[in-house]
């Protein structure tokens, strides 16, 4: 992602809407070419979800073409499209993770799955491009990393493609591999902040995303402070949680390192808070990355109120509710010192009935 969009982006995305880490830009055309429509013999998934092609088992793999059938259905995540596409139904025996990949297609294609019917505009999940295709043969393939499905329901899984094209797919249903389970270490702290659900308001430590403003006040400590936390998104992928820790620095420069390890691609970052939530407009610095990879920030901060912001990265496939969306935060550099003159006193508007002093 360029550091110039970034910016714009991270202004309007602290509060906790869907990043992707873009906002919703369904309004704005695609910028890149329509697919083209290849000249090749139809080649099947099923017609409809009436039609749907069963899935045996995972993992499970099928080729075939798109063109030659019809567009009957549609998601927008975010763009429309008039593609053709075809469906296949998984009924698991077993509450599981699976990913489903259009990586090694040769066109520009669209995922989406629908739990149990047919529910336009409520995709289960939903992918048009995706960054983590490894070498595809064509840009712009999808793929859901994560899609968790649970027994006694049924999956339609549809590929579908971008504008109107069609082309030769690869389709790829297989258990999720990408998993790594986050331990909270010895001496770790619990965040303390319960599952998100659809309809979740965070009142806990969305920071100046909470009504009243909430954060996780973060005690001074010789040694590194160890928080283990939770993140996801909720609300059909529109919504994600944001957990803002505080730190009230008193020396005159203090250089803080922040490392973050999560079971989902994160962005963790500092935000300068020692003009209120008003005066917040961004991200200071940040660092952003793949799950089950440790990515560290170091800064050094002049005296005042900074927070170290976490979130999730990519969208969608990880509702906060879920076992797999761990992290760990890990804070060293700050320590106890003297007091600067002129520093009496919060510029934060604060709500100690939300806010948890959960480190001593």
């Amino acid at each position: 992602m360029k550091r110039t969009v970034l910016c714009v982006l991270l202004c309007v995305a602290l509060a906790g809407p869907a990043l992707g880490g873009t906002p919703d830009v369904s309004y704005l055309p695609k910028v890149k070419a329509p697919a083209e429509t290849p000249e090749l013999e139809s080649r099947d998934g099923g017609e409809t979800i009436s039609s749907a092609v069963p899935i045996p088992g995972i993992p499970f793999f099928d080729s075939g073409n798109t063109c030659g059938h019809i567009d009957d259905y549609d998601e927008a995540c975010p763009w429309s499209s008039t593609s053709p596409d075809v469906v296949y139904s998984l009924t698991p025996e077993y509450d599981t993770c699976v990913s489903v990949s259009l990586c090694d297609s040769y066109y520009d294609t669209k995922v989406f799955v629908y739990e149990d019917y047919h529910s336009p505009g409520y995709p289960h999940e939903c992918n048009d491009d995706n960054s983590y295709c490894y070498e595809p043969p064509t840009p712009f393939t999808s793929r859901i990393r994560t899609l968790h499905v649970f027994a006694g329901h049924t999956y339609y899984i549809v590929v579908d493609g971008y504008g109107g094209g069609c082309g030769e797919y690869e389709l790829g249903v297989v258990t999720c591999v990408t998993m790594c389970p986050v331990e909270c270490p010895p001496g770790g702290i619990d965040e303390g902040e319960g599952p998100c659900y659809d309809g979740y308001v965070d009142q806990f430590n969305g920071g100046c995303g909470s009504y009243p403003v909430a954060f996780s006040v973060v005690e001074p400590s010789a040694d590194p402070i160890v928080i283990c936390g939770k993140g996801g998104n909720f609300d059909n992928n529109t919504m994600r949680d944001t957990d803002w820790y505080l730190l009230d620095l008193t020396c005159d420069e203090t250089t803080i390192t922040a490392c973050v390890e999560a079971e989902f691609p994160v962005m963790m970052g500092f935000i300068d808070m020692r003009g209120g939530c008003d005066n917040v407009s961004g991200l200071y610095s940040h660092v952003e990355g793949d799950m089950c990879v440790p990515h560290c920030l170091t800064e050094t901060l002049p005296p005042g109120e900074w927070v170290v912001w976490v979130a999730t990265w990519d969208w969608p496939g990880f509702p906060c509710d879920d076992e797999w969306v761990d992290y760990t935060l890990t804070i060293e550099g700050y320590e106890t010192c003297t007091s600067v003159d002129g520093l009496e006193g919060s510029t934060i508007e604060r709500s100690w009935s939300t806010i948890k002093g959960l480190y001593r």
